[in-house]
Formats: C-alpha cells, sequence, structure tokens
C-alpha cells in the first residue's frame, strides 16, 4: 500500500468533517445577523418530496376532479403505478377477448379505489364513490385513441401481476387468475390469411 492509500479514509472523513463545520458556522452567522438586526433568520430551503417524471394524467384527472392535495398526490400516485403493473399485462395478454380485458380492467379499478378511498377527505370519498359506481355502469367504449399498444404478456406474466398487486382481495385474485387460464387454454385464432398473389 502506498502512503497517500492509507491516508485516504482519514482525509475523507476530515473534509466530510470541515464541510459540516463549515455549514455550521454559516447557520451560526445566519443567526447571529439576524440577532443583530431583528429580523428572521433566513429559512433553510427544505427539500420537499417530489413525484417521479413521466406522465401521471390519471393522477393529474384525480386532481382536478376530487381537488387533491400535494400530500394526496405522493401517497396516491405509487398505488396508481401499482394498478398499471396489472392493467398494462392484461391488456397485453392476446387470449382475451376486449370483453374479458374490460371485465378485469374493472376489477382492478375497484381494487385500486379501494386503497385510494381512505386518503381522501369525506367529501372527496363522495365524489370518488360516484365515479366508482359509474366504472361498474360503463359498458364496452373504445380506449382513448393515440395510446400505444401495450406489450405482448404471457399467461405467466399476467398471473405473476395479479399475484403481485397486493389491492386484489383472495376471491378477486382467484376469479382473475382462472379467467387468465381459461383464456390460455383456448385454442388460438387461426391466422389470417395471406392475401392473393395476382
Amino acid at each position: 500500500m502506498t502512503k497517500n492509500t492509507l491516508h485516504l479514509p482519514f482525509a475523507v472523513v476530515l473534509s466530510a468533517f470541515v464541510l459540516a463545520g463549515a455549514a455550521s458556522l454559516r447557520a451560526d452567522d445566519a443567526a447571529a445577523a439576524s440577532a443583530d438586526t431583528n429580523q428572521p433568520a433566513p429559512a433553510t430551503p427544505v427539500k420537499l418530496k417530489e413525484l417521479p417524471p413521466g406522465n401521471h394524467r390519471l393522477l393529474e384527472t384525480m386532481t382536478k376532479s376530487f381537488g387533491l392535495t400535494y400530500d394526496q398526490e405522493l401517497e396516491i400516485e405509487p398505488l396508481l403505478h401499482d394498478e398499471e403493473s396489472v392493467s398494462k399485462p392484461v391488456l397485453g395478454f392476446a387470449p382475451f377477448t376486449y370483453d374479458e380485458k374490460q371485465q378485469m380492467l374493472l376489477i382492478v379499478k375497484h381494487a385500486a379505489r379501494r386503497q385510494i378511498r381512505p386518503l381522501l377527505t369525506p367529501e372527496q370519498q363522495v365524489k370518488a364513490d360516484a365515479e366508482d359506481a359509474s366504472l361498474s355502469a360503463k359498458t364496452g367504449g373504445g380506449g382513448k385513441g393515440g395510446k400505444k399498444a401495450p406489450a405482448a404478456s404471457t399467461a405467466d406474466s399476467v398471473i405473476e401481476a395479479i399475484n403481485k398487486y397486493a389491492a386484489l382481495t383472495p376471491a378477486e385474485r382467484d376469479t382473475m387468475i382462472a379467467k387468465v387460464k381459461e383464456a390460455a387454454s383456448r385454442p388460438a385464432a387461426p391466422a389470417p390469411a395471406a392475401p392473393a398473389q395476382q
């Protein structure tokens, strides 16, 4: 070992100690300056939690509909990502018919809303309950245009996502897994015939 290598940990510790002391001195100087002028010391900037970067369209919609606070957004955002971790594999599961996908997504949405409900105020809960009831009343309808198709998923990946999703009740989980297995066991649809060559 060289002489520099032996002293490196001490140098690192010493520099951290010096930096911490300098920060403390700056805080003490600011406090002393404010005491001299009878003005409050400048507030130390507090690092606020931030939403992770990315598209939070559903969260934005919920914020507008329910008047969510920033703290509520921070709590709800990961729950929506958890919901998406199941809905994307369901949408990418080719053996499901459109109606089967809609039924599965409805179960997932209800489960997610059950998790979100306790985070809402009583007034917001009334609005959320009305929205949840309207989800059940909706039948069919087209998806939102302009969205890219979800990645293809297998029966195993859908079942894994269902098993990992803690918001589901055991009965919902069993029902969803049975539907995945049923759809996976159906004979595959015949491939479309190639166009005749002329």
